[in-house]
C-alpha cells in the first residue's frame, strides 16, 4: 500500500496518475472536499481514469498537524509520499509556513517510524539548497550557506529536511527530492505564484536571473522510478533545464494574451520596491511581500545540476521546448 499525503496538489495528483498506470494500491489524503471532488472530475475527464480505480483508492481526510487523522492515514502502508506543504514567499505567512512544513513533517516522520514504514519520500524544493554566490553550478553536495538570504519558505523546507534526516538516523529509509519550478497544468500552484500573477498584469518589467525548471510529468515519473529502486537516504535535485527568467516570464505572458515585457528588473529597482513596501507596511496600508531573499532569487545567475537522478535511473528529462502548458 502506498500513501500520498497531499493528493489534491500538483505533484500529488500526478503521482496518482503514475500509480494508476502501474495499477498500484493507493491511499490518498485530502483536506478539502471541494478540491477532492474537482480532482476526481479532472482525473476522469482529462486523463480518462477508470471509475473503478478511483473507487479503489482509500481517500482519507487528514491534516499534517492532526496526529489522530495522520496516524490513521499512515497506519498499514508500506511507502509514503509526503507532498503536502504550505507554499508562500511572503513573510506574513511565517507562522503557517513553519507550523505546516516543519511541525507537519516532524509528525509524518514520527508516525512513519511508529508504524515501521519501509520508505518515506519527501518533496522539498531547490530553494532549500544554497551555495556561496560565487558558486556557478549547484548540486546535491551544497547545503545551507550563512552568506545567502533565504525566504521563510526556504527556511521552512530546510528545517523540514532536517526532520526527515533525523528520521533516517532513527531507522527510517528516506528519499528527498528537490525540484525546481514545476511546470504543468496548474502552474499557479508553484512557489512562483505571486510573481506570475504580476506577469499576468500589464507590468512590463522582467526578472534578470535564471530559473531551474522541470515538467510535472518528469517529477511524478521520477518518484515512481525511485519507488522501484533500492536507493535510500539520498537527495536528488530535479531540474531539466536552467533558463532565463525573462524567457519563462514572456512565455507565460504571451499564453495569457499579454505582450512581452521590455524593461529589466535591476537590483536597484527591486530594492526600491522593497523600501516602498516597507513604508506601506509601516503605515498599515498593506503587508509586505518583497524581501532581500526574493530579490536574490530574481537576480541569481546560478545553475542547478539535476543530472544525478538522470544518471542513476537512466532517466531522460523532457526538453523545455516540449513544455507548452505555461
Amino acid at each position: 500500500m502506498i500513501l500520498i499525503i497531499g493528493g489534491t496538489g500538483l505533484v500529488g495528483s500526478h503521482l496518482i496518475l503514475e500509480c494508476y498506470k502501474e495499477n498500484l494500491k493507493l491511499r490518498v489524503t485530502y483536506r478539502c472536499k471541494e478540491k477532492l471532488n474537482n480532482l476526481k472530475y479532472h482525473l476522469k475527464k482529462n486523463y480518462l481514469m477508470k471509475s473503478c480505480y478511483l473507487k479503489s483508492i482509500d481517500w482519507v481526510n487528514a491534516n499534517l498537524n492532526d496526529i489522530v487523522s495522520l496516524n490513521d492515514a499512515i497506519k498499514g502502508v508500506d511507502f509514503v509520499y509526503h507532498c503536502a506543504a504550505k507554499i508562500s514567499l511572503a513573510n506574513y505567512d511565517k507562522y503557517e509556513l513553519f507550523k505546516t512544513n516543519i511541525e507537519g513533517t516532524s509528525n509524518v516522520v514520527n508516525i512513519c517510524l511508529k508504524h515501521k514504514v519501509k520508505k518515506l519520500f519527501y518533496l522539498s524544493s531547490i530553494s532549500s539548497i544554497g551555495a556561496d554566490k560565487d558558486v556557478k553550478i549547484i548540486n546535491e553536495s551544497h547545503s545551507w550557506n550563512d552568506n545567502r538570504n533565504y525566504t521563510l519558505y526556504a527556511q521552512s523546507k530546510i528545517a523540514s529536511e532536517l526532520e526527515v534526516w533525523r528520521g533516517s538516523q532513527e531507522g527510517l529509509d528516506v528519499i528527498i527530492v528537490n525540484p525546481g519550478l514545476i511546470l504543468g497544468d496548474k502552474l499557479n500552484n508553484s512557489s512562483m505564484k505571486k510573481i506570475f500573477e504580476i506577469a499576468k498584469s500589464n507590468f512590463l518589467f522582467y526578472p534578470t536571473g535564471k530559473i531551474a525548471v522541470i515538467d510535472i510529468s518528469d517529477v511524478s515519473r521520477i518518484l515512481i522510478l525511485l519507488l522501484n529502486s533500492s536507493v535510500k537516504n539520498e537527495r536528488f535535485i530535479l531540474v531539466s533545464e536552467n533558463i532565463d527568467q525573462r524567457m519563462l516570464f514572456d512565455k507565460f505572458r504571451l499564453s495569457k494574451g499579454k505582450r512581452k515585457a521590455f524593461f529589466p528588473l535591476s537590483k536597484f529597482l527591486l530594492n526600491f520596491f522593497l523600501v516602498i513596501e516597507i513604508i506601506f507596511q509601516t503605515l498599515g496600508i498593506r503587508k509586505r511581500f518583497m524581501s532581500r531573499a526574493i530579490i536574490q532569487t530574481l537576480c541569481s545567475k546560478q545553475i542547478y545540476d539535476g543530472s544525478k537522478v538522470s544518471r542513476l535511473l537512466s532517466f531522460e528529462y523532457k526538453e523545455i521546448k516540449s513544455i507548452t502548458s505555461v
